[in-house]
């Protein structure tokens, strides 16, 4: 009889033939496709050069009288660039924290807020020069802020449809800046754009 381990029937490992080495050919390539895959889609990069843009939805206000804020880049990557947001949040009495990333509004008084309506006036808080009101054309951009807030900073201003200011947080962490959109109910809907300050 023929010896099983010897004799000329022997076959060899599935992986030692051209259909294993083909299968595992294959194999290898469908793992880096998919890896690939899977970075080019954590990491953002689409087909409008790399940036990544807000696709979040904007929440509507709740009873407590807070809205939430759209989906952005990372505050770190707002420094000298587009800025953070556009968020569009309530404005009310309880105040608004410009440091927290995303801003929140605050649903009862809170001491970590930046600004607060106080009937018909932006007031920063605490009592301090935090905020300027900006009458150019357009929206104002991080620099333009920083010029502004060093040489017109008030503790309050009265706003109306459509105002624009430039917001610093209490020591210089952020600076924004904040357009009033429209009266809702509750409060007045803000958009705010949010760049890192210069202390940050």
């Amino acid at each position: 009889m023929t010896d099983p381990q010897h004799g000329s029937g022997r076959r060899e490992p599935f992986w030692q033939t051209m259909a294993g080495m083909l299968t595992a050919v294959a194999a290898l390539i469908t793992a880096i496709v998919g890896a690939a895959a899977f970075v080019h889609q954590v990491d953002g990069f689409g087909a409008d050069g790399g940036q990544q843009t807000s696709t979040g939805t904007t929440a509507t206000p709740s009873s407590a009288g807070t809205a939430g804020a759209q989906a952005t880049p990372s505050r770190a990557a707002a420094v000298e660039g587009a800025g953070a947001g556009p968020y569009e949040l309530l404005f009310t009495n309880n105040g608004v924290d410009l440091d927290a990333d995303p801003p929140k509004v605050a649903a009862v008084p809170d001491p970590s807020i930046d600004i607060y309506d106080a009937g018909t006036l932006m007031t920063s808080y605490p009592a301090w020069s935090g905020l300027a009101k900006w009458a150019q054309p357009g929206a104002p951009q991080r620099q333009d802020c920083l010029a502004l807030l060093n040489s017109s900073a008030t503790s309050n201003s009265r706003y109306v449809k459509g105002s624009r200011y430039c917001v610093r947080t209490q020591g210089d962490q952020h600076v924004a800046a904040v357009e009033f959109v429209e009266p809702m109910s509750g409060g007045w809907k803000i958009r705010v754009t949010v760049w890192l300050g210069t202390a940050s």
